[in-house]
């Protein structure tokens, strides 16, 4: 013979899917903490909460709402969208002033890019 419907057995399976459901309350999509608030009302309808139970339920509520409205307020529900544009290309090199050759320690002239003495040159080719 199988067991009734609503014994202590089945309060408590209710209880742990409704603990699933608090869970889901910090989601991010709304659909998500729908469902969480659906898995909760089976437990919350089949009978009286225990004091336990109403702490429980209580103070994750509260937290799950504290979350939801941090994340209007301070903006960490979605990732920004617009990704800075990267240059490939190297800026130019400024040679309107005399600079040092890093391989001799020579004098560069301003508008040169290539070492008089040496031969070096930042640029290829």
């Amino acid at each position: 013979m199988t067991a009734p419907v609503g014994g202590p057995e089945f309060i408590n399976a209710l209880l742990f899917v409704a603990v699933a459901g608090l869970f889901l309350l910090f989601a991010r999509d709304w659909t998500v903490r729908l469902a969480g608030v659906v898995l909760m009302l089976p437990r919350l309808l089949a009978a009286p909460l225990t004091l336990g139970e109403v702490l429980l339920f209580g103070c994750t509520i509260v937290a799950a709402i504290s979350h939801i409205v941090y994340g209007w307020k301070f903006g960490t529900g979605e990732p920004e969208s617009e990704v800075p544009e990267v240059s490939d290309a190297p800026e130019p090199d400024d040679v309107s002033e005399p600079s040092v050759c890093v391989a001799c320690r020579g004098s560069i002239p301003a508008g040169e890019s290539k070492c008089p003495q040496c031969g070096w040159s930042y640029t290829t080719g």
